[in-house]
């Protein structure tokens, strides 16, 4: 077959494993595999001076040029304050531009499959420009729990099937459409085990002990609460570091409003988004890369200051590094995560988990084997495991152990790309091939 993987707009994509966002990183990791036994064009945005038509291991990479992504952003900044039934990120102007140049160019040069992350607004655009392909959605997050019930009908007719990062999000997709159950399905992601793997010329009782957080700087990743509870601990154990990693992003406010919708965690991080309009303009708009990031610095006591790294991106090689030298991943988030990448990466580097119990993140950690789950918005619950789990080393390494051996087993990309493929190739497009 030949299949097209759709980058989102304001992601771009490089030739190579060096991918920056969780959904570039997603579509590579499985185009890479799938190319293995089908012809694979990625569509993405263009930045720079990338080529137009690129061509990297067989796959094919062609680059769309468009200038609005400001004023997108802009719109969908000033929509997060005026609510409305569905989020911008969700309605028909959304980055149209960019979904209309893959479509025109998909009819052109056709494809027997169109994969496309999230964006179920434009399924009818791409059914137009390209009939005879089958037009997979790939869902990242919790939208088809939440989002407005007419529209997800509206767009789910033209849709063959959805593929999901996690059993959270297909059984509550199931669940609420029915009558679309057999089209969803598991397939989970995943996490490169050659790359991210331990180090076992490491001895971590020879030093202080460190703590990882790996994700967006942001407050439904709840890395408030993790400073919090590292603030506390560090009096207690006045050696404790702290590496972030990652660069600010606050989801915008319409969207986080809808998957939180009905969940008291939105109210837990509301403050962060500006009450009033002044506010909104100081915190989400014009402190958009600032102001959570310096609220998380603010709660670090001046005295352990130089004790927290805060990294911003790191090229994969030193990511790979700070997996293997941290005695514990934190993920405290706040929303109901999806899936959590950074949980399969630390587990596949041998470094055990503290994370949240939301979402998709517990069908990763093993309560108690691999590492911890701890209520949600619960911060003395939070610290008190972490005490708990940096009192025991020997525990540590046992987890870290027995979280390797479940990345090997559960959480390969190689695994998620199988599903993928078995999807797709169960039920083959219309008789003829794409050209």
């Amino acid at each position: 077959m030949k299949i097209a993987i759709l980058n989102q707009p304001q992601d771009p994509m490089a030739a190579g494993d060096e991918q920056r966002g969780s959904v570039a990183i997603v579509n590579w990791e499985l185009a890479k595999r799938l190319a293995k036994r089908h012809r694979i064009v990625i569509y993405a945005p263009r930045t720079g001076a990338q080529p137009l038509v690129e061509t990297y291991e067989g796959m094919e990479i062609r680059r769309i040029s468009f200038t609005a992504k400001i004023v997108h952003k802009g719109i969908q900044l000033v929509s997060g304050r005026l609510g409305g039934r569905v989020p911008y990120a969700f309605s028909p102007p959304y980055y149209r531009e960019y979904y209309w140049q893959v479509a025109r160019d998909i009819s052109s040069h056709p494809v027997d499959v169109i994969h496309v992350p999230v964006q179920l607004q434009f399924a009818a655009l791409f059914k137009a420009h390209a009939p005879r392909a089958r037009l997979v959605s790939h869902m990242h997050q919790d939208e088809m729990a939440q989002l407005d019930d007419r529209f997800l009908r509206s767009h789910l007719r033209d849709i063959d099937s959805v593929v999901t990062v996690s059993d959270f999000i297909s059984d509550r997709s199931r669940s609420r459409f029915p009558e679309f159950a057999s089209r969803i399905h598991t397939i989970g992601n995943g996490v490169d085990v050659t790359r991210f793997r331990p180090n076992g010329a490491l001895v971590r009782d020879e030093r202080p002990r460190r703590l990882l957080f790996v994700g967006r700087i942001a407050p439904d990743k709840g890395v408030h609460l993790l400073a919090r509870a590292f603030s506390a601990l560090v009096q207690e154990l006045p050696g404790l570091e702290m590496d972030i990693v990652g660069k600010p992003g606050m989801m915008p406010l319409d969207v986080l409003g809808v998957l939180l919708r009905d969940d008291g965690a939105l109210e837990a991080v509301r403050d962060f988004y500006g009450r009033s309009t002044l506010g909104w303009l100081k915190k989400e708009v014009l402190g958009q890369r600032r102001s959570y990031l310096d609220h998380v610095r603010a709660l670090i006591p001046a005295s352990a200051a130089g004790q927290v790294r805060f990294h911003g991106t790191v090229p994969l090689a030193e990511l790979v590094k700070l997996y293997q030298a941290a005695d514990l991943l934190v993920l405290p988030s706040v929303w109901q995560e999806s899936y959590g990448l950074p949980v399969a990466e630390a587990m596949a580097s041998g470094t055990p988990v503290l994370a949240s119990r939301s979402g998709g993140v517990p069908e990763l950690v093993e309560d108690g084997v691999t590492g911890r789950l701890v209520p949600r918005l619960d911060p003395d619950a939070l610290t008190q495991a972490l005490r708990e789990m940096l009192s025991d080393p020997g525990r540590l390494r046992a987890m870290g152990v027995a979280g390797r051996a479940r990345a090997e087993r559960l959480l390969t990309w190689d695994r998620s790309a199988a599903r993928l493929a078995q999807i797709l190739e169960a039920a083959q497009p219309p008789a003829g091939p794409a050209g």
